[in-house]
């Protein structure tokens, strides 16, 4: 089925030219809602918000899903080992089902179930907190001794670890088709895309009345959303700048022997070990390595992507080390993303201290995209004056702590 565009024009050609579609045609009745940032965040808002009902205009400078974004690449992990932090499993078990009930709805695959193990040489506080969590949700997951880990995982080299926490319902998400898919399904339910950098415009009454484009237009609306991402440090700087840091993550993608599909979907679990996460092959993708090395900020806008000598290095030490049969594998692919991340790591969804009508959700310090359908909901709730839980939104607050 030919999927219909979620750009729409205003007078100007780069949408259509950009992503090759024709602009969509809509009325130009003023948006109830204005939603920045059409990630994983601002996306699912926009959805939320437009099948609640409301009229919705969706901004993005670069697109869903951009190369410059938070939300760009092809995968992300949907977990829900979060240690004593039970909230976010909660919220991922809920994220899992809605994500399987809108691949069934769109008719796209963007989930691959893959497992997860996580390695260890002890089995630590965190892990028993996971399990203990875990249990109480009903969610499948064992601790695995290390002769069970031999049999299972041949690929991995186990020197130094002694035991292993696996839960099996976690899986790999399509990350940029993702947001594709779920600005798709925007345009279908009658909402408006706009690409253009949006900025605020005037303010009234401790109100933002409306943002300006880079287009030209003045967008009015009764509520705004800024889930810009690593730009809301550029938007707010006076009331973000030291509530989130922005950190460079390197990833890389290592290729595999083409005689061993150990590394490979569906025979390789995603993994935590020595210090790097990573998925297994995907769609000839080759294995994907995140090592923790957020080094230094990244401008979201002009900042260098490329990697440095060291890193190749490492990652070269780190794969032959921790996966024998790749020994001398080439580096396939490489990508440096913004990571913005909130004093406390908990998402930041608050009004903006001084415009009452303007929400700020952002924070996603790099475990956020796996939610997006669960905080859609969310926002959409809490920006439309529905009753949500009182925990949450104090949980989700702008803190008055500082990096």
């Amino acid at each position: 089925m030919k999927r219909r565009t979620f750009l729409q024009l205003t007078g100007a050609s780069l949408g259509a030219a950009a992503f090759g579609r024709a602009p969509a045609m809509h009325a130009q009745a003023a948006p109830d809602v204005v939603v920045v940032g059409a990630g994983a965040f601002g996306g699912w808002t926009a959805l939320h918000l437009r099948e609640m009902g409301h009229a919705v205009r969706l901004v993005d400078a670069y697109g869903p899903g951009n190369a410059k974004s938070s939300s760009a690449g092809e995968t992300r992990q949907i977990r829900a080992s979060y240690g004593n932090r039970e909230l976010y499993s909660r919220w991922a078990v809920d994220a899992l089902a809605r994500w399987q009930a809108r691949e069934a709805e769109w008719g796209r695959r963007l989930l691959y179930p893959t497992g997860q193990i996580t390695l260890s040489g002890e089995w630590t506080r965190t892990l028993g907190d996971t399990q203990a969590v875990l249990d109480r949700l009903g969610v499948e997951n064992e601790q695995v001794e290390r002769d069970e880990l031999e049999y299972r995982y041949p690929q991995f080299n186990l020197d130094g670890v002694t035991v292993g926490h696996s839960v099996p319902s976690t899986g790999v998400l399509k990350c940029r088709e993702g947001c594709v898919a779920v600005a798709d399904a925007f345009e279908r339910a009658g909402g408006r895309f706009t690409l253009a950098r949006a900025v605020p415009a005037a303010r009234a009454g401790g109100r933002l009345q409306a943002v300006t484009l880079s287009t030209g237009e003045t967008v009015a609306a009764q509520s705004f959303v800024f889930a810009c991402g690593p730009w809301h440090l550029k938007m707010f700087p006076e009331i973000l700048g030291n509530k989130l840091r922005l950190n460079r993550r390197a990833i890389f993608f290592m290729g595999v022997p083409d005689r061993d599909n150990r590394m490979a979907f569906p025979n390789c679990p995603t993994f935590v070990t020595r210090g790097v996460y990573g998925f297994p092959s995907i769609e000839g993708k080759g294995l994907k390595l995140g090592p923790y090395w957020d080094s230094g900020t990244l401008d979201p806008d002009e900042g260098d992507r490329t990697v440095t000598p060291d890193e190749i290095r490492r990652v070269h030490e780190f794969t032959d080390d921790a996966f024998p049969a790749m020994a001398g594998q080439p580096l396939l692919e490489t990508r440096v993303s913004p990571r913005t991340n909130s004093v406390d790591a908990h998402f930041i969804v608050d009004h903006h201290p001084e415009l009452e009508n303007v929400w700020l959700l952002c924070g996603g310090s790099g475990h956020g995209y796996k939610h997006g359908p669960v905080l859609g909901d969310y926002v959409a709730r809490r920006v439309t004056g529905q009753p949500t839980d009182p925990e949450l939104d104090a949980t989700f607050r702008l803190k008055n702590e500082t990096f």
